[in-house]
């Protein structure tokens, strides 16, 4: 496959060419009809570099197809032409040498000279391999029909299969071309740039070419659009409709030398019955003013001369519909100026938007008059001009321009959206807070000062807060209507200025990270790094200089973190990392070495354990602090009964609480009275009691007389109920010990010995 090279450079080239050509004389009319694939129709042999070809290859003259009726293309007649795999067809009767280029598609200048006049109804680097072109004239003359189809075209060369289809038709005697489509289901695949449809006259610089490729396109003159890349709806119909001939038999003294209206401003010398200025145009917006004054100048007028005026407004090609004659001067002509307006109608189905032609009639009345807008007359001069009528918009801000931050000694931009019709701009500053406005000029540090984006270049902190607003008029918007205004910040680049620094704290504590920085309202971000610094991710939330941590885990040990510090336009600047080491709490437990029962005279002791080793120590029983108690053991007796838990610093300064460890009673029949021999007199009296409720005690103790020396009723509290006597006064001797429950007369006896 030959692939399009140059193109664009080779369009360059010609354009100088192009200027003074006149474009095809035609009159175009977009439509939707029927795309009907021909039938029983005959093959065209494509040939390059001599021999077949479906891809690039082109009909020679001796394969060309006939037309089957003399056909008139742009004031020539022809009986042949000559289709292109590639998407067109030329009316040339010239045999194209080896190796000349079909694929680049290029109205304007066209590959090769040879190959003008054609027309292109899908003219890209096409592929007609598994497809056909094809031709079939059909009809009875005068209005036979010559049908040359392209059929199953891949666009381009290397789509995988058939992509649209498309006919070319040329009609007899009204010598209209149109071109229909048919998508099919491939796939446009455009490695060339896009395709071009339209016209190409003899001369280069001279055609028409739709801007795209759906219902309603545009037709230039003097742009070419060869990018296309949207397939043409199934049934799209563009019809190419030639403008009716206007001759004559003489022009001496009476022919136009000068037309002026809107931006025209013609004058004209030559002596040619017929002269085709159509590529001179002008756009008439319909807002707010539809009427406008011209001017036909008339060059040694007679008193019979008469100018009439006509446009062809629903682009049928002719200008014999109602209202398209839309100028007769009066007679006797007094004057050699001929002045008066022209007034558009709005558009509608009979005045189409877009591209038509203006015709100025110059007859003599008095000889061989015609003040038709086709045929002959005896004296006298025709001239064609193009207008685009277009709907004029009022212009209108859809986006309106945005504060903008920009960093000391960068470059920005401030933008508008708008829609209207012929917008022009200037952006406008002020250095006093709005108060007032002077318009900039294209100057450093400004560019684009008068389009829709205004570019600042190199700015400083003096121009930070300073304010931008555009200016716009159009022909129909109202005068220097204003957008809104931007205001510029002018931001100093971040800067770190105190690193966050390594934490090293206990599992299950708060901590936090906190960075320095510098530069115009810094957003932070802090991050994360679970792999040792290979990766971080940002930690959701964290938006603040200091980053708070709550009860860490040991999985976050290690963990690395960093602030990334952005400010508005100036980019980013990142923070050194900070380690967070995690010390996992101890381990600890609490054991009774030997009993956790005990009874009056039994003692335990408690032991805490801790890895890494405790460093402090606290008690607790039944929940409430032992003061004093500070080592890592306890030694606990019947006086000390209940739920006891330690409490433990490690060396790392970690905390944590020991399981617990419960001493209760050991149930004993025995009566404990100690100290027993007393050698000071005072001693304590226990029982054993399962329960408590209820169960009131009396002791009461005899000396050897059998004489009752104490007494004393108790309820019990505990199960050891301590009670204790006083016998410092009482004679050396044995006593004998009484408990006796109160209700259930149990008693218990016991000896004490009093020194």
């Amino acid at each position: 496959m030959i692939k399009r090279l140059l193109c664009t450079f080779a369009g360059l080239i010609l354009i100088a060419g192009a200027v003074s050509a006149q474009p095809p004389n035609y009159a175009f009319q977009a439509a939707s009809g029927t795309y009907t694939p021909i039938s029983g129709g005959t093959a065209v042999i494509l040939t390059y570099g001599g021999v077949t070809n479906n891809d690039d290859g082109i009909a020679i003259p001796a394969n060309a197809v006939p037309i089957g009726f003399t056909f008139n293309y742009n004031g020539a007649n022809y009986t042949a032409i000559k289709p292109c795999a590639n998407g067109f067809a030329s009316f040339s009767t010239t045999a194209l040498t080896n190796n000349t280029d079909t694929w680049t598609n290029n109205l304007n200048s066209g590959p090769a000279t040879n190959q003008r006049p054609l027309i292109a109804p899908l003219w890209d680097d096409m592929d007609m391999t598994g497809g056909i072109v094809s031709y079939l004239l059909s009809g009875v003359a005068p209005n036979r029909v010559l049908t040359i189809e392209w059929s199953m075209c891949k666009w381009d060369y290397n789509a995988l299969s058939g992509v649209i289809s498309f006919q070319a038709k040329l009609y007899e005697t009204t010598n209209v071309i149109e071109f229909i489509y048919r998508q099919e289901s491939g796939a446009i695949v455009p490695n060339n740039g896009g395709a071009s449809i339209g016209l190409s006259g003899a001369a280069s610089g001279s055609f028409l070419s739709l801007n795209n490729s759906g219902a309603s396109p545009n037709v230039s003159a003097a742009t070419e659009t060869s990018d296309l890349v949207t397939k043409p709806a199934t049934g799209q119909t563009y019809r190419w409709i030639p403008y009716c001939a206007a001759t004559g038999t003489n022009t001496t003294g009476e022919k136009v030398s000068n037309f002026t209206y809107n931006t025209i401003n013609n004058n004209s010398a030559s002596t040619a019955i017929y002269e085709n200025f159509s590529n001179i145009l002008t756009t008439i917006s319909l807002f707010p003013n539809s009427v406008l004054p011209f001017s036909v100048t008339v060059s040694s007028f007679t008193a019979t001369d008469q100018v009439v005026m006509f446009i062809d407004f629903n682009h049928n090609g002719n200008f014999g519909d109602a209202g398209e004659t839309i100028f007769t001067s009066t007679l006797p002509l007094a004057v050699g100026t001929v002045t008066g307006n022209i007034t558009i109608p709005p558009i509608s189905s009979i005045v189409l938007q877009g591209r038509t032609r203006l015709r100025i009639r110059l007859h003599d009345s008095g000889t061989g008059p015609n003040a038709t807008s086709c045929g002959a007359s005896t004296n006298g001069q025709v001239e064609d001009y193009s207008i685009d009528i277009q709907p004029c918009f009022a212009g209108a801000i859809s986006t309106q321009p945005s504060n903008t931050s920009i960093c000391n000694g960068g470059n920005g931009s401030i933008s508008i959206a708008t829609t209207g019709s012929s917008l022009t701009y200037q952006w406008q500053l002020s250095t006093n807070g709005g108060s007032s406005y002077s318009n900039i000029t294209n100057a450093a540090p400004y560019s684009g000062v008068t389009t829709t984006t205004l570019n600042i270049t190199g700015t400083t902190t003096a121009m930070n807060a300073y304010k931008y607003r555009a200016v716009i008029n159009g022909l129909c918007t109202p005068a220097n209507s204003l957008s809104g205004e931007a205001i510029l910040t002018v931001n100093a680049p971040g800067a770190i200025t105190a690193n966050p620094v390594n934490s090293t704290i206990c599992q299950g504590k708060n901590t936090s990270f906190t960075v320095g920085a510098s530069g115009s309202s810094p957003i932070y971000q802090w991050q994360v790094s679970t792999d040792g610094g290979i990766t971080y991710t940002n930690l959701a939330g964290a938006n603040s200089p200091s980053l708070s941590l709550t009860a860490v885990s040991n999985s976050m040990s290690l963990n690395r973190y960093r602030a990334v510090v952005t400010v508005a336009s100036c980019g980013s600047v990142i923070s050194g990392a900070a380690i967070l080491k995690v010390n996992p709490l101890p381990d600890v437990t609490l054991s009774s070495a030997q009993f956790t029962q005990l009874h009056p005279g039994l003692t335990t002791t408690l032991f805490a354990t801790s890895n890494p080793a405790g460093a402090t120590y606290s008690w607790t029983l039944d929940g409430s602090v032992i003061p004093g108690v500070i080592a890592s053991t306890l030694v606990a007796n019947v006086n000390g009964l209940g739920k006891y838990k330690a409490t433990v610093t490690d060396i790392n300064g970690c905390t944590n609480i020991t399981n617990e460890v419960i001493l209760t009673s050991l149930p004993n029949d025995r009566l404990f009275i100690y100290p027993n021999p007393t050698s000071d007199g005072i001693f304590h009296v226990r029982l054993f009691s399962f329960l408590l409720t209820d169960h009131r005690r009396t002791i009461t103790i005899y000396n050897v007389l059998g004489e009752l020396v104490a007494r004393k009723d108790f309820d019990l509290a505990t199960n050891y109920q301590e009670t204790t006597f006083d016998f410092g006064r009482m004679p050396p001797g044995v006593y004998i010990v009484k408990v006796r429950h109160r209700y259930e007369s149990t008693v218990v006896v016991g000896k004490l010995i009093v020194k």
